[in-house]
């Protein structure tokens, strides 16, 4: 069975379930969803018939199977973290994300493909929107518009291969490069197409950014994966993701948009090692994939306990807080070092094994100069939210965050073990690759990216501090709409309803026509 299902059948359940109990289930059908992802074999499938079609509902390789072991354990640890603050809208729709991001995972055909990318679309959806909250109602229509986009040319892309080849099997495209290309960048979050997500995940209730940040666009990388890995163009553009991601969340002030830019520019790492086309490239990608679920899912969660506790979100606001929350504090510096790749902690493996997939010197430099921008603009959140000194204290409230605290702790403990033993995902893969990593010269390469953003972050730090101002990002898709909007106007003020001019209209075209078939 596609562990998806699972959670497709739990959300019914807990839609029709009374509030004490919804927690223990969501709770427990993780736990069921992760027994059944670790003991499904590889080369595992079930095919059925449908019309002239088979449908491929399970196929099971190490790839979809880790990443599927990611996504169910993230599952588990945001239910617990969400379970004093969700309702029984959050737990019906985020089973239904949760599993159709675990479902397309396991399935081999584009029929079944495209069903879960659409269920994950439609669920994210409902989860942004509310109706009572100007900004997350627009902001959530922005992203359905923008998602569309992505599903009609994920669907002409489909119809184009199959038209070609005659399969319906999922596997490296062929035909319609254009439309796939397209469909999934917008779920991915390239730079140009990632507009939906920084305004979306900073607007919404902390607890659902939290589950929106381990799902979309990681669905997206896989998608990439399966897809298009290969296509050495995308290397290019997974840089430029790389480092515009890094440059505009250092101009935020605003923790969870800077979070949100953050994580396209780690997006950036994974495509370029896809791009690679080589084993060690995906695999790399991959890995990365996975700590990505990991930290910045745990970021997003130390966020959302300031908010809980404090009320405010902005740097500006922020200061002192290592003192009065110092687990969090322990929390957060993991999670910050482990992105920014220091050895022994999980960032440092897939970093490692992207720049070693990597021998383009362009495209390695480029890693480079986004590795110190991580650095720097997460040295900036941890100081100015944790360590500086302001002159009146930030309050605390006396609610509750034993669930959340649990919640991170375990996280945290993945992550610090997947950097003490990072041979436990290049086995789980089976990935022959002979790197050293925790020799002095990959220790270097670990923080030397930390010191030269120590040294900027001192030489540079009046700019650096955080200051009231309004962070303009463009989005040229809004001059777009006014310029449809204005194209409309204009056709509804020429098409008024008089007859007159309609008829003085056609007799005229039909005159010019008739004199061009004369000359002709």
């Amino acid at each position: 069975m596609n562990p998806g299902i699972i959670y497709l059948l739990g959300a019914g359940l807990l839609f029709f379930t009374k509030e004490k109990s919804r927690e223990f289930i969501a709770i427990v059908l993780s736990l069921l969803a992760i027994a059944l992802i670790y003991n499904l074999s590889e080369n595992q499938s079930l095919i059925i018939p449908f019309l002239d079609f088979n449908l491929i509902l399970l196929k099971v390789d190490q790839i979809s199977k880790l990443i599927g072991l990611a996504f169910a354990f993230f599952g588990l640890c945001s239910m617990i973290y969400a379970s004093k603050l969700a309702d029984r809208k959050y737990y019906t729709l985020s089973q239904l994300y949760i599993g159709s991001s675990i479902a397309i995972l396991f399935v081999g055909d584009f029929f079944s493909f495209y069903v879960c990318w659409e269920l994950m679309t439609i669920s994210s959806y409902f989860l942004i929107f509310n109706n009572e909250k100007h900004i997350t109602k627009q902001t959530s229509y922005y992203y359905f518009i923008m998602q569309m986009v992505g599903a009609v040319s994920l669907l002409w892309g489909i119809l184009l291969q199959y038209t070609q080849t005659g399969s319906l099997e999922l596997t490296s495209i062929e035909y319609g490069l254009p439309f796939f290309l397209l469909a999934v960048g917008i779920k991915l979050a390239f730079i140009g197409l990632h507009t939906w997500l920084p305004q979306n995940y900073s607007n919404v209730p902390f607890h659902i950014s939290v589950l929106l940040s381990a799902y979309t666009t990681k669905v997206g990388v896989y998608a990439l994966y399966r897809l298009l890995s290969g296509t050495k163009l995308l290397g290019y553009a997974g840089i430029i993701t790389a480092i515009l991601g890094v440059f505009f969340a250092l101009r935020q002030t605003q923790v969870r948009k800077l979070l949100s830019y953050h994580i396209i520019s780690q997006i950036g790492y994974m495509i370029t090692a896809i791009s690679v086309g080589t084993a060690l490239g995906a695999n790399g990608g991959v890995i990365h994939l996975i700590n990505n679920v990991l930290y910045k899912g745990l970021l997003f969660m130390v966020i959302g306990v300031i908010i809980y506790r404090t009320g405010k979100e902005d740097l500006v606001e922020l200061g002192g807080l290592a003192k009065k929350l110092p687990l969090l504090t322990c929390y957060a510096i993991i999670a910050a070092l482990s992105i920014a790749g220091v050895p022994f902690l999980s960032g440092h493996v897939s970093k490692l094994i992207i720049k070693k997939a990597v021998h383009n010197p362009i495209l390695s430099w480029g890693l480079y100069l986004a590795g110190i921008g991580t650095a720097l603009s997460f040295l900036k959140v941890i100081y100015f939210t944790f360590f500086r000194k302001l002159d009146k204290e930030v309050e605390l409230n006396e609610k509750s965050d034993k669930a959340m605290i649990f919640a991170m702790g375990l996280i945290t403990s993945l992550i610090l073990l997947i950097g003490l033993k990072p041979n436990l995902l290049t086995d789980f893969l089976a990935l022959d690759i002979d790197i050293h990593y925790f020799s002095l010269k990959y220790i270097w390469k670990g923080i030397e990216p930390i010191i030269i953003a120590i040294i900027i972050f001192k030489v540079a730090h009046d700019l650096i501090t955080p200051h009231d101002h309004k962070a303009i990002i463009p989005d040229y898709y809004l001059l777009l709409e006014k310029g449809v909007n204005y194209l409309s106007q204009t056709l509804s003020n020429l098409h008024n309803g008089d007859l007159s001019r309609y008829l003085l209209w056609l007799i005229s075209t039909l005159l010019i026509l008739w004199i061009g078939l004369l000359s002709a």
